[in-house]
């Protein structure tokens, strides 16, 4: 690869037969896609078919909703208990910081030293679809705020995380709706990752990988979802997790320089990608943004960008889709293909024009 070369999307295909015992013993075939990510080279195996396993899973909204309202009575994120229940900054911070619907205010079992939690909405409970833009940008924008006070007084924590994890299957602890995010010294194993193979391939080529990515995808059209503004939306070609989405930013490299306009753009498809999300029967979810270091511009090589991903229906019991080949072996098992997730998100953003 050299200049604006095409970054490579490497695919290739096994065929598993066997005599299925639902179609009276008949061989059939099962066709099972590898894909590997052309920055970091992890892999993933896609088998459409096992979307229709049977999955040991206690349906019917009916419990679930029964959690909810339980859930709600001693609620620490709740309006009328956040001030009391939530823990406060110290060290010369603000008590809490609040901005217009958001709250934040320190992780009460944090893992690291500026660990904080933000409330997006004084609802208990919302469906994926009724998270607005004006909504995710309060919370973004109070983040931002604690984030540059660390950063003030103490320069050297420098990269900042964004992360968030909506309802039990994705990891939340609490039903209310919330963000988790830290500042530290040093970058997860993952982002230094992203950012040494980004710089290794333009020290290599000259080549940016993510605005490539984004040339190459819009060329081939199969995964490119929409711009929203100055954001790129895409269904990622070797995705880590189910209905896996990627954000990618123009020109930046970190979220500490993003600008307003900026932050209101990528809330805005966001949302729409979470009205998509629910079209296609998502409940729960996980989503990261990826920055470069506040104080550094490596936007030459490599781009601020977040990914999503799908997780199971909330129920008593479900079937997890993370097994021994994500949490051992680090080549996820996929349902769905990309291609057939980017059509359904595609026509949110139209209907949306």
């Amino acid at each position: 690869m050299s200049g604006s070369e095409e970054i490579r999307l490497k695919k290739w295909s096994e065929t598993a037969w066997l005599k299925d015992p639902n179609a009276g013993f008949r061989l059939v075939s099962q066709v099972i896609e590898f894909r590997q990510d052309p920055l970091t080279g992890r892999k993933c195996r896609i088998n459409v078919t096992r979307a229709l396993r049977p999955k040991v899973v206690a349906r019917g909204g009916q419990s679930f909703e029964n959690l909810i309202k339980e859930s709600k009575a001693g609620c620490p994120f709740c309006p009328e208990h956040i001030e009391k229940y939530t823990p406060a900054f110290a060290d010369g911070f603000p008590k809490r910081i609040k901005f217009n619907r958001c709250w934040l205010f320190p992780n009460h079992y944090p893992f690291g030293r500026f660990h904080a939690v933000g409330v997006l909405s004084d609802e208990h409970y919302l469906e994926i679809n009724a998270f607005d833009p004006k909504m995710i940008e309060d919370c973004l924008r109070a983040c931002l705020k604690y984030f540059k006070i660390v950063h003030s007084k103490h320069p050297d924590f420098k990269y900042w995380y964004f992360n968030w994890n909506h309802l039990p299957p994705g990891a939340a602890s609490i039903i209310h709706p919330h963000v988790q995010i830290f500042a530290d010294t040093v970058p997860t194993p993952h982002l230094q990752e992203l950012i040494k193979s980004s710089e290794k391939l333009h020290e290599r080529t000259g080549t940016n990988f993510w605005s490539e990515l984004v040339r190459t995808e819009k060329r081939i059209g199969d995964r490119f979802i929409a711009k929203s503004g100055s954001i790129n939306w895409l269904a990622s070609f070797a995705p880590q997790g189910n209905n896996e989405v990627m954000a990618i930013f123009d020109d930046i490299s970190s979220i500490a320089h993003a600008s307003t306009r900026r932050l209101s753009e990528f809330c805005q498809g966001l949302s729409l990608i979470l009205r998509g999300y629910h079209k296609i029967g998502v409940r729960s979810f996980n989503m990261a943004l990826f920055s470069g270091p506040c104080n550094e511009d490596l936007s030459e090589f490599y781009l601020l960008n977040a990914r999503m991903v799908s997780r199971p229906d909330p129920a008593p019991f479900y079937t997890s889709d993370v097994g021994f080949m994500e949490k051992f072996h680090g080549e996820p098992v996929i349902e769905k293909m990309p291609e057939d997730m980017a059509k359904s998100l595609v026509k949110i953003f139209e209907s949306d024009k």
